[in-house]
């Protein structure tokens, strides 16, 4: 289940005032065609034309036109496309970083609602909120936080908890790497490391 996450861009604004623009001519131009061909439409149609359009068009623009390459080199959007499965591992300290664990991040985006789900061989987790920094230019910074639950073949010592963890994209958009860190119960922490299918 995807939810909303917050960024620092303020593109959000820009994009949803480009939007009510688009939206707004649109409608004069519907209602002039409609002049024109000297049709009437019921006031409940016509009314909210202005808020239907720009409805249509924010849907578009959040499940499909935000990863689309152009509107990034422009500079309209700065949110990276996370989507997809990742491969990589966890080192943790529970073993003392002692052997890399496998593991897979499946990501689904759109541009204002993300999940994140980790998946190991003895437990897998799935983020419960995040955050996605653009600002620094540098690194772009996507930090969670998490609800980890054990899969039947985890030792017992392994019990449901909460963590954050805190990635860092690389300028090719294809590894994320950072760091994580467990609940009191657990107290654990560790490295993260992933690369994109």
């Amino acid at each position: 289940m995807m939810y909303p996450y917050t960024t620092d861009s303020n593109e959000r604004k820009l994009v949803l005032f480009l939007l009510v623009i688009i939206s707004l001519l649109l409608a004069w131009f519907l209602n002039r065609i409609l002049e024109v061909l000297q049709c009437t439409l019921p006031w409940w149609i016509d009314a909210p034309s202005v808020v239907g359009f720009c409805g249509i068009f924010y849907t578009i623009f959040d499940k499909y036109l935000w990863r689309i390459s152009i509107l990034r080199r422009i500079g309209l959007v700065k949110v990276p496309n996370l989507h997809g499965i990742w491969k990589g591992y966890i080192a943790s300290s529970f073993d003392a970083h002692a052997a890399k664990h496998d593991a897979t991040i499946e990501i689904h985006q759109s541009w204002t609602r993300i999940s994140i789900n980790l998946r190991t061989q003895i437990s897998k987790s799935r983020s419960l909120t995040a955050a996605i920094l653009t600002e620094n230019q540098d690194a772009i910074l996507i930090s969670y936080e998490y609800l980890n639950e054990p899969m039947p073949n985890a030792k017992i010592t392994m019990h449901t908890h909460r963590g954050t963890a805190r990635l860092t994209l690389t300028l090719d958009s294809q590894t994320l790497e950072g760091e994580y860190y467990t609940g009191r119960d657990r107290q654990n922490f560790g490295v993260l490391r992933f690369r994109r299918l």
